[in-house]
């Protein structure tokens, strides 16, 4: 099943299409989609531990997160959420600064720049604790509307 195919909102998209937000159990928290913000939670399982001795998040698992809640932030630009298809990664920085730990990660999303070509959004990482735990920057493609690029 894909977007295309539904007429769905975007805490469908974000909880259950996508299957490796679905894996990781990302829960859409708020949208404000004239602020270009969205915030998403992680529940941090024992799978998601990277160092099994001091018990903290791996920060594969954080930056799934950073790219699951910027490219939220992203579809919330599209005048309609089937476009979403056509937005795609094409740059991601994460600095990791404090380790992640507790039960729950949030991530608070805005859009800086949303151009008709490129979307860049900023990502803000907290723990349990409240603790700002990653910083995120990530650039998103957009195709044209009515097609996508054409190429040659």
């Amino acid at each position: 099943m894909s977007a295309t195919q539904l007429n769905l909102d975007l805490k469908t998209m974000l909880e259950e299409i996508i299957p490796f937000n679905k894996l990781l159990g990302v829960r859409l928290v708020s949208t404000d989609p004239e602020a270009g913000r969205l915030v998403l939670e992680m529940p941090l399982r024992e799978e998601l531990i990277g160092n099994a001795y001091r018990g903290i998040v791996h920060g594969g698992a954080m930056s799934a997160l950073i790219d699951a809640a910027a490219g939220g932030a992203a579809a919330l630009q599209l005048p309609d959420l089937r476009e979403a298809v056509a937005v795609a990664t094409i740059d991601m920085r994460v600095d990791y600064l404090e380790p992640g730990r507790g039960d729950l990660l949030t991530a608070d999303a805005r859009v800086m720049r949303c151009g008709r070509r490129v979307i860049v959004v900023r990502i803000d990482v907290s723990d349990s604790n409240g603790t700002l735990v990653a910083i995120g920057t990530a650039t998103f493609s957009r195709a044209p509307q009515g097609g996508g690029d054409k190429q040659g």
